[in-house]
């Protein structure tokens, strides 16, 4: 993680997720709880959205770093993959999804999402390193997403399950990577880590947030970050960041687990199980 980013090499390798190995036909077998395909679900929602990310992203300075518009390009496409790889599993174990849920969930994205599109575009202009703020956002986010893939790797009984969050952790460590090691770089300037970690404390929100309403976000949260391995993992985020130049004592994802974990009301999920929960874990 502290080496310098092998941009060659990444581009070498891109390429979709293989699962070709992968039996899904056994998905079936093993247990699955209500939990995990609400859990599912939202990261389905999420990777099936990069597109959308990536058109906000074109609209500011951030693009004008060549090496960041070559990692943008391989970035949707594998995360795209992930989307679908993760749809192909919850239709395997038996919960359809409709064609239409990727159009629904950008129709249905709040006004901050959309607000903070042009506020990126705006901010391009008035701050000097818009580049790095971009940079540990992304960090965070991607290790945010791998790090939630490896609670419930650990936890899931469901072994193909098990297997294929394993191999897309793989890929969102490669993107963590990137967006780590360039962040480094950029932020040399003791203004611009100012700036950077005051932006981030003030607007920075958990993966997802914008797209899924706060409800589910807080709710994904909790089942993520929730348990005891929970506040382990968001503290092990917490220091890792903190590794930054300027970015000690970063604790977004710690207080983002507390303040779910203060949310007490809990709303009935409209996403109900479609084969014999007997088999639910």
């Amino acid at each position: 993680m502290e080496n310098t980013f092998d941009m060659e090499q990444y581009l070498n390798n891109s390429k979709k997720i293989s699962i070709s190995d992968l039996d899904f036909s056994r998905a079936k077998d093993f247990p699955i709880s209500a939990e995990e395909i609400r859990c599912l679900t939202y990261m389905m929602d999420i990777e099936s959205h990069t597109m959308i990310y990536l058109r906000g992203l074109l609209g500011t300075c951030a693009v004008r770093d060549p090496e960041v518009g070559a990692f943008l390009s391989c970035w949707v496409y594998e995360e795209f993959f992930h989307g679908r790889v993760l749809r192909q599993f919850l239709e395997a174990a038996g919960f359809p999804v409709d064609n239409a849920r990727p159009d629904d969930v950008r129709k249905n994205r709040s006004w901050r999402e959309k607000g903070e599109e042009v506020a990126a575009a705006l901010l391009c202009r008035v701050v000097s390193d818009f580049q790095a703020l971009y940079l540990v956002w992304g960090a965070v986010q991607e290790l945010s997403t791998l790090e939630g893939y490896g609670v419930l790797a650990r936890r899931t009984q469901n072994p193909v399950l098990r297997d294929l969050l394993l191999r897309i952790i793989k890929d969102e460590r490669r993107h963590f990577s990137f967006y780590f090691n360039k962040a480094r770089l950029r932020l040399r300037s003791k203004s611009t880590q100012r700036v950077t970690l005051w932006i981030l404390n003030r607007f920075w929100t958990p993966v997802g947030h914008g797209v899924k309403d706060t409800s589910e976000v807080q709710w994904t949260m909790r089942y993520i970050f929730g348990r005891a391995e929970g506040l382990q993992v968001a503290r092990r985020i917490d220091s890792i960041i903190s590794r930054l130049p300027g970015l000690d004592g970063f604790s977004l994802l710690t207080h983002a687990r507390q303040r779910a974990m203060q949310e007490s009301t809990e709303e009935v999920w409209y996403y109900l199980p479609t084969h014999d929960d007997r088999r639910a874990g």
